[in-house]
């Protein structure tokens, strides 16, 4: 079994890494992706009454980010980015107004009746 690293030695082997420590210190909660034993990413979350943000990232360049609005706030998916940069999508996700202010997103995108697993 693998020794877990320290947050020195992490940011010591990928310092593109820095970005989410702002982000967890915010109080976002993050979670290992793993397809049997192996970890192939991580996902994190931030929740509020009217929204959730969250980031899934598979490696620097491999990330992907999404906003969406709780039920009564319209519900939906306002703004999402994929297979981008770490420190570009988590950027771009902090930097979303909250909803109901000047700037932010509200253009709710509809999913797709055809959807194929």
């Amino acid at each position: 079994m693998n020794e877990p690293v320290t947050e020195q030695q992490a940011l010591h082997l990928y310092p593109e890494l820095r970005v989410l420590l702002a982000v967890r210190r915010a109080g976002w909660i993050f979670r290992e992706l793993r397809e049997g034993e192996e970890t192939v990413g991580i996902a994190g979350s931030f929740n509020r009454r009217q929204y959730s943000d969250a980031i899934f990232i598979f490696d620097r360049h491999n990330v992907a980010a999404a906003r969406v609005l709780d039920d009564s706030y319209g519900g939906g998916c306002v703004w999402s980015r994929e297979r981008a940069d770490l420190e570009e999508v988590v950027t771009d996700l902090l930097g979303l107004p909250e909803p109901g202010r000047r700037g932010a997103p509200t253009l709710i995108r509809r999913s797709s009746l055809l959807w194929t697993p």
